[in-house]
């Protein structure tokens, strides 16, 4: 009885082991087992009907790995030619002096740097000198002559002359229809009739201004144009250019330079790119909304919707609309004040085809303002078809 007592003891490890080496074999399968990576989805978003654009800057985005900076930089660089419109490319843009400048921005989703030139004379590769600031200085934002003098002094030469045959008679134009319509209010002689130079209208004499919608968003009139690119390691890059609203008072900025308004990306969550009033988008700042909408749990729709929303309770004369993206390649789009909003979109979940033109219906004002103050509409937008 002693010895077989022993003998299963001696034996006991011996019938163990199997059932030892399975469990260790099982937790190093378990240990070098890798978490399945979500797929990212690379595409090129870029706001209206600019398909060449689009392309150009996808075609960049697919010549390898950390090529989002270069693809949205090359979609603005495409745009400055006639088939993106004449007043990004033509010189049919000037301010109310007949001076042509330029703004542009660039954001990167990884570092969250920001880079931008506004009020930049004579130098139309503005999305260069944008992408300068962010890569060999420490500010975010250089503006008016000496962001000429920055561009000179990083070898970039004037391109144009200051005004041509074409900004002349477009400038002769609207002064022949009294300086209409201008950014002006509230100054002698009334800005509704009248071309300046203007003096400030005295306190007792001020007006409740009904807010109007001054210019039309058709197509190929837009002077503004936003880029959005992710990769497909999650890289975001964001940019805009503008050529600057029609007859603006000189030195205005708009939102193609001022963060958040009408570009933001964060690779963490996503981006947006938006088009529309600039001084409005200015006030609100649209695309850090949508992307810190995302950040708190809000889909790529609700996003879009209330940021839309969100402008017009306080602007009901506001037109234009946003795209956001998240990090993974989805994305949604809305509106405001159109028939219809355009973007192209190269890339991703479904890859129909590169360069396909997306349209989606605008919100009616009526269905959403509910107070706030109401617009004045001069004009009703017209129908959007075709491209130009």
């Amino acid at each position: 009885m002693r010895c077989s007592l022993h003998l299963l003891i001696l034996l006991l490890p011996l019938l163990k082991s199997p059932c030892t080496v399975q469990e260790k074999t099982s937790n190093q399968e378990n240990q070098t087992k890798k978490p399945l990576k979500t797929k990212i989805h690379p595409l090129v978003i870029s706001t209206w009907s600019y398909r060449d654009a689009n392309l150009q800057a996808w075609s960049v985005l697919m010549e390898g790995p950390r090529r989002t900076r270069q693809a949205v930089i090359q979609g603005c660089l495409a745009c400055l030619h006639k088939r993106c419109g004449r007043l990004l490319a033509e010189g049919s843009s000037p301010d109310e002096a007949g001076n042509l400048t330029y703004e542009a921005a660039i954001m990167d989703g990884e570092t969250l740097k920001f880079g931008a030139v506004a009020g930049l004379e004579g130098v139309r590769h503005a999305i260069l000198v944008a992408d300068s600031v962010l890569q060999y200085t420490k500010h975010s934002l250089i503006v008016g002559e000496s962001a000429g003098i920055f561009a000179k002094s990083l070898g970039y030469q004037e391109e144009e002359p200051l005004s041509s045959p074409y900004t002349k008679e477009v400038l002769s134009e609207w002064r022949m229809q009294r300086c209409q319509p201008n950014f002006w209010r509230d100054v002698l002689p009334s800005e509704s009739d009248n071309c300046g130079p203007y003096s400030p209208l005295a306190e007792h004499l001020l007006r409740p201004q009904p807010l109007r919608q001054e210019y039309l968003i058709q197509q190929g009139q837009h002077d503004q144009l936003a880029f959005l690119a992710l990769d497909g390691e999650g890289r975001l890059h964001v940019a805009s250019h503008s050529s600057g609203a029609q007859f603006r008072i000189p030195g205005r900025v708009g939102d193609s330079a001022v963060p958040g308004a009408g570009i933001y990306a964060d690779n963490e969550v996503g981006g947006a790119v938006v088009s529309g009033d600039g001084d409005v988008l200015m006030r609100h700042l649209p695309a850090f909304l949508a992307v810190e909408a995302l950040r708190a749990g809000q889909s790529i729709y609700q996003a879009a919707e209330s940021v839309i929303q969100r402008m017009l309770k306080h602007n009901t004369e506001f037109n234009g609309g946003i795209v956001v993206v998240t990090r993974l390649g989805s994305y949604a789009a809305a509106c405001a004040g159109m028939d219809e909003f355009q973007f192209v979109v190269s890339g991703g979940q479904e890859y129909q085809s590169m360069a396909r033109e997306e349209r989606i219906q605008c919100v009616d004002r009526k269905d959403i303002i509910l107070e706030g103050p109401k617009g004045i509409f001069l004009r009703v937008p017209e129908k959007i078809t075709g491209n130009t």
